[in-house]
């Protein structure tokens, strides 16, 4: 079992504090095994079995907990006020008006709380405010590349090994394959639980096609202009009438499940986000890959997925940048520290190198420039850095 010491790192300075540990991601991407391995670690701490109390609500038999009240009866008769428990609840928005039960456990007993969630609203509705101030939450991704040729012990300079990342994602179920149709089934499983658990429940949805093939949309179309328009005029061509309102509700729901993130447009001159204007990013490349069948590709669109994928991992707040003509793919910012990113698979001629460079040289502060490639030589000009895809993964920015 492969320790996330990324994400541990963050959570183990509030492992005894009564703040609510809330961590939030895709299916798949990992949740469950954090809390194992948090769990594993108390253990060899020396906290007792009968301190830890773990309920997976994906599983049938506590089906009868999905009630607040019930709940929180079953945890008092497990719980006294004079020791520390240590509560993990996997898939807490299974359960009706938990925030209720988790300030209740908060406020009567010594516990420390974590719980996941794979919905992207999991803290914002109204009975949330009941727990405003009172939580910390983390963001758990598919695994990074580093992660993926740690666990695996590969060669990261092996350009098939990052093809084989790009193509399959790092959903970390789909490692434990070395099949490629062991690997699709794993994605198909992931992509339909998705589906049929997060997306058409949420929706209440009967047009079931419908829907799947506008998530298709959405998983095919990363790093492009989203237009509400142009979508209900393709499902025309497909002889299905739809509305700009329904293709936003559509999506309002694919981006609670947490299979793909959305990207702000920002004028950099202006100094403002523009509404909108804004592009999506599939959270992980397997699931797009998937449903195109492993075909069309589309190098670019990937690499500039992954570069994204690796920025919202590392903390980074990211937009898309405009600059008069110009876009910027990527403005990353964190604290005090703000970079401009170019992607491009190749630089692969002179027209290529000045249109990526153009973009950065007409932003006028001083802030760090960069262009990232799958290039092995150094680009480098005019004071904007060229960096190797391979070595912006494994060291960052």
């Amino acid at each position: 079992m492969f320790f996330r010491e990324r994400y541990f790192k963050k959570i183990e300075p509030f492992i005894e504090s009564d703040l609510i540990k809330v961590m939030t991601g895709m299916r798949r991407s990992g949740k469950s095994v954090l809390l194992n391995q948090i769990m594993k670690k108390l253990s060899e701490n020396g906290v007792s079995n009968e301190h830890i109390i773990f309920i997976n609500f994906e599983s049938y038999k506590h089906k009868d907990l999905y009630n607040a009240e019930t709940l929180y009866a079953y945890l008092s008769d497990r719980l006294d006020v004079k020791s520390k428990f240590y509560l993990f609840f996997d898939e807490i928005q299974m359960v009706h008006e938990f925030e209720r039960v988790l300030n209740s456990l908060r406020v009567d007993y010594n516990a420390s709380i974590f719980v996941t969630g794979s919905n992207a609203n999991l803290l914002s509705g109204e009975l949330a405010t009941l727990l405003s101030g009172r939580y910390v939450k983390f963001d758990i991704f598919p695994f990074t590349f580093k992660e993926y040729i740690t666990y695996l012990h590969l060669d990261p300079k092996d350009d098939k090994v990052f093809k084989d990342y790009i193509v399959y994602g790092g959903m970390p179920q789909t490692f434990n394959f070395k099949n490629p149709k062991e690997k699709e089934a794993l994605l198909t499983d992931v992509l339909d639980s998705i589906v049929y658990k997060d997306i058409l429940t949420s929706l209440s949805a009967k047009n079931i096609e419908t829907i799947k093939r506008f998530i298709n949309y959405v998983l095919h179309s990363t790093s492009l202009d989203f237009n509400a328009q142009s979508i209900v005029r393709y499902l025309k061509s497909e002889r299905i009438n739809t509305t700009p309102d329904t293709i936003y509700a559509y999506l309002d729901a694919i981006l609670n499940s947490m299979i793909v993130r959305k990207c702000s447009r920002y004028d950099i001159k202006g100094k403002k986000v523009l509404k909108r204007q804004e592009k999506y990013y599939v959270a992980d490349l397997g699931l797009r890959n998937h449903t195109l069948n492993f075909d069309n590709m589309d190098y670019g669109a990937c690499l500039e997925t992954i570069v994204y994928n690796q920025l919202v991992a590392d903390g980074y707040e990211v937009y898309i940048g405009k600059i008069k003509d110009h876009e910027v793919d990527f403005i990353a910012h964190k604290q005090n520290k703000k970079v401009y990113i170019q992607v491009a698979y190749l630089l692969a001629n002179d027209e290529i190198i000045n249109r990526e460079f153009r973009s950065l040289e007409a932003i006028e502060d001083n802030y760090e420039k960069i262009v990232i490639s799958n290039d092995a030589f150094d680009f480098s000009r005019d004071g904007i850095r060229h960096v190797n895809i391979i070595d912006f993964l494994l060291r960052g920015i």
